[in-house]
């Protein structure tokens, strides 16, 4: 008679449990774990988050009188915190200072949060920006991520970018964006710079628009193309002369800062986009990229010589000596000519791990060094483009497609794919 007696209280004691669970044990679900401070901020490294990051431990069931024992500590990046260990006030929250270090870019500070028996809780991160001096520093936010275009003016000590059809100017500090709200910029596309530092900025609706002091107003110019509301291809040669293409018009160029435009003869006007450079002996240099060729022009771009290099040209840059450089697709090498393009020498051969017909190799000289982006390799440095012994490897990185320099020196490269951004500010220039 004893079993079935035993048997009864023991299922008392089971429904007893689940309808009065044990007080001492307390469910993470009735709780509410975040950091107050802002998420992904940007800092320049050894800078103080703030003297008082803030984080919420709150229990929903009993707010007021079940405090938190919240413990901090950094995950990544160094620095220092001011208070270790904590317990919510009576509105849940606990406070620490978080300075950041320079041992990372991206930092991260943990809270580990237990209840007053001890019991651990919940783990959340905070996750902030340090930017270090000579390191590359890869930024995956917005805008900057979606960099698509950017000039520079050393002289006026500005640089603006275009990101998601929209126009920014670097702010106080070289990763920090302010967006320029202007009834004239209207979806800009493209952005290029004079060697007056006239900027001109085309728009996806087919408009170009300028400014001649420093970005502070835009003025509509002519429409290249006044029938087409579409987008065009623009390029700036060095004596300010605007090159513009569209697939269904005629290549046309204008000297007088977009007031007039002139018709470009001959075939070559049909094939394409490219750069356009103006020789000391008075000559044209057009490199048509979409169908990888090299034409010269001695009559203000009214008839075209075709020019033969080692292989098929996809960009063209000349320095200041008129020496003429030419990568080409096929070799994957960097060539040059000192006879205005009768004979071209490889003086550098590339090795990209991927080959893409979205190439932006691109040229940029900084105090007296030349940085080169090979997509699918990363950066070429050299002192002299055409002295093979000049060159070295100086930032190894498969994904960049794009380098650009600010006003200050501060790289700035692109990935291909993606929203990534990789900074890099020299101490030593």
């Amino acid at each position: 008679m004893r079993k079935p007696f035993f048997l009864i209280a023991i299922l008392c004691v089971a429904l007893s449990c689940d309808r009065y669970p044990d007080p001492s044990v307390k469910s993470v679900k009735d709780y509410s774990f975040s950091f107050q401070t802002s998420q992904a901020m940007k800092f320049l490294a050894g800078e103080w988050v703030s003297d008082s990051v803030r984080f919420s431990a709150v229990n929903y069931i009993n707010p007021v009188n079940d405090s938190v024992k919240v413990d901090f500590e950094i995950v990544t990046g160094g620095g220092k915190i001011t208070n270790q260990s904590v317990y919510t006030d009576k509105n849940g929250l606990a406070y620490t200072g978080w300075k950041l270090g320079s041992g990372s870019f991206e930092q991260i500070l943990r809270a580990k949060s237990y209840d007053l028996s001890g019991n651990f809780l919940s783990s959340t991160n905070l996750i902030e920006y340090g930017f270090r001096n000579d390191e590359w520093d890869a930024y995956p936010g917005s805008p900057d991520g979606n960099i698509s275009e950017m000039v520079a003016d050393t002289v006026n000590k500005v640089t603006f970018m275009i990101a998601n059809s929209k126009l920014y100017k670097q702010g106080e500090r070289y990763f920090k964006w302010d967006e320029i709200i202007d009834p004239v910029v209207n979806s800009p596309r493209t952005i290029n710079i004079d060697k007056t530092g006239t900027m001109y900025i085309s728009t996806w609706n087919g408009e170009l628009v300028r400014s001649t002091n420093h970005g502070e107003s835009w003025n509509t110019c002519s429409k290249p193309y006044p029938d087409r509301p579409y987008y065009f291809y623009i390029n700036l040669s060095n004596d300010n002369y605007i090159w513009v293409f569209a697939w269904d018009h005629r290549s046309r160029y204008s000297k007088d800062g977009g007031n007039t435009w002139i018709d470009v003869g001959g075939d070559i006007s049909l094939l394409g986009y490219g750069d356009h450079v103006r020789l000391k002996d008075g000559s044209i240099l057009f490199n048509c990229q979409n169908y990888c060729s090299l034409y010269r022009s001695f009559d203000e771009g009214q008839t075209w010589t075709k020019i033969v290099t080692l292989d098929l040209p996809i960009k063209l840059y000349v320095d200041d000596e008129d020496k003429i450089f030419v990568i080409a697709q096929g070799t994957m090498a960097i060539s040059v000519s000192t006879d205005y393009g009768t004979t071209f020498t490889i003086v550098q051969e590339l090795y990209p791990s991927w080959i893409s017909s979205d190439f932006c190799f691109t040229f940029n000289k900084w105090g007296k060094f030349y940085y080169i982006c090979v997509p699918g390799f990363g950066i070429l440095k050299s002192t002299n483009l055409s002295n093979p012994d000049s060159y070295s490897e100086y930032y190894k990185n498969n994904n960049l497609n794009k380098l650009f320099i600010d006003h200050n020196g501060v790289m700035i490269g692109k990935e291909l794919q993606g929203t990534t951004v990789y900074y890099r500010k020299n101490s030593k220039k």
